[in-house]
């Protein structure tokens, strides 16, 4: 997993092609963290279309800007994701709430998230009652 660590908060649109100034690396638990100055959209580069939360496969919209074939949208809580039609991704349980998973958990301050119950990690365990 790369992290990306920004030093100005910016909006991201699917399909986007961006240039990154990178101003340090680090390895992290979690993976690759990239520290970044600057993030500039690059003109007349976008290409939308949809990535994939679990393998970060990028494949283009249809022209009415509906999902490819035998992708799904998988809606939680705090929002949504979409996912492609490979059939390990299609396996994949997400937090019902924050939309992390197994590979993906959250970052608490007993180590990553652990599932509770089926679709609820531990992290998003007391927000069960705002559920219900």
């Amino acid at each position: 997993m790369i992290i990306l660590s920004m030093n100005k908060a910016r909006e991201f649109k699917v399909g986007e092609v961006i240039h990154l100034k990178i101003v340090d690396l680090r390895i992290a638990n979690t993976g690759l963290e990239l520290i970044v100055d600057d993030v500039t959209p690059l003109p007349g580069a976008e290409a939308p279309g949809y990535a994939c939360g679990v393998c970060g496969i990028i494949n283009e919209a249809k022209e009415d800007g509906s999902l490819p074939e035998g992708w799904t949208e998988k809606k939680y809580e705090e929002g949504s994701c979409f996912v492609c039609d490979d059939p390990l991704c299609q396996e994949v349980m997400f937090c019902r709430v924050c939309g992390c998973t197994a590979e993906n958990a959250c970052e608490t301050s007993d180590g990553p998230c652990q599932w509770v119950e089926p679709e609820l990690c531990s992290a998003c365990e007391s927000k069960k009652i705002n559920i219900l």
